[in-house]
């Protein structure tokens, strides 16, 4: 008998990773590092908190919903379905007991998501539901959060930290500014509805615009805040010092 030998070239596909990648992290537990494969995600939008009135011999029906040009909505569930294989029956138990001692506890904060990498939700763990496969040896695990509807940046605006730069829905703008003397400034709000900004002062600083009129300094700075609405806001400072506006943008994504 001959044998032939055939060359193979090196394989341009990645060895397979066990390590998941995506997922999810509340608190101190994170999906990933727990061995759970993320199979969906779903994150509907939001309802929107109607108001609306139907009159008689009228066609379709008047709509208050919106105040101020703004739409106001109810919070919105993000749903995980994930699975992890463990042979054992006893091993399974103990991971589906495990999420939901870490999770169900908690209440309302940061939850990060590895499919908005630059934004995070905050929210409560509404319900945790394991079906257990003993035929493939596999535990398949939903996880349900209530969020607010709107998602945070992960860093104040102007902040520009690299890796949360998201090319396809960015501005760079400054937001710190020093102050001698009146001058006039923007600052823009490409998010998805008006939000509130803080400050940090040095010195003593007025600011006006469509809010009205403050005058900031050091002792007042983290009491006060005005807020920025969506699109380019315009602001005349005036004083001696420096102001900085700490906001970050919400998105409805």
């Amino acid at each position: 008998m001959q044998y032939r030998f055939r060359d193979l070239q090196p394989t341009l596909r990645d060895a397979f990773n066990d390590i998941p990648e995506e997922g999810f992290a509340f608190g101190d537990f994170d999906s990933r590092k727990a061995g759970l494969f993320l199979v969906e995600r779903t994150a509907p939008t939001p309802e929107e908190k109607e108001i609306t009135e139907s009159v008689p011999y009228m066609q379709g029906v008047y709509d208050f919903s919106m105040y101020q040009n703004e739409r106001f909505f109810e919070n919105r569930e993000i749903t995980y379905k994930l699975v992890i294989p463990i042979g054992v029956y006893h091993d399974r138990k103990g991971v589906e007991q495990d999420i939901k001692r870490q999770l169900m506890p908690l209440g309302r904060q940061a939850l990060i998501d590895t499919h908005e990498e630059v934004y995070y939700w905050i929210g409560k763990c509404k319900s945790v539901e394991a079906d257990d496969d003993s035929e493939k040896g596999l535990l398949n695990v939903t996880v349900v959060f209530d969020c607010y509807p709107f998602a945070f940046t992960n860093n104040l605006e102007g902040a520009d930290v690299w890796d949360d730069v998201y090319f396809d829905h960015w501005i760079w703008q400054p937001v710190k500014f020093n102050v001698n003397g009146k001058q006039d400034i923007q600052l823009e709000n490409i998010g998805s509805h008006k939000v509130m900004s803080n400050f940090e002062v040095t010195g003593k600083v007025t600011i006006k615009g469509s809010f009205g009129t403050k005058t900031l300094d050091e002792k007042t700075d983290e009491k006060s805040s005005i807020p920025i609405q969506v699109g380019v806001n315009k602001i005349i400072l005036d004083g001696n010092g420096t102001i900085w506006f700490k906001f970050r943008r919400e998105e409805l994504l």
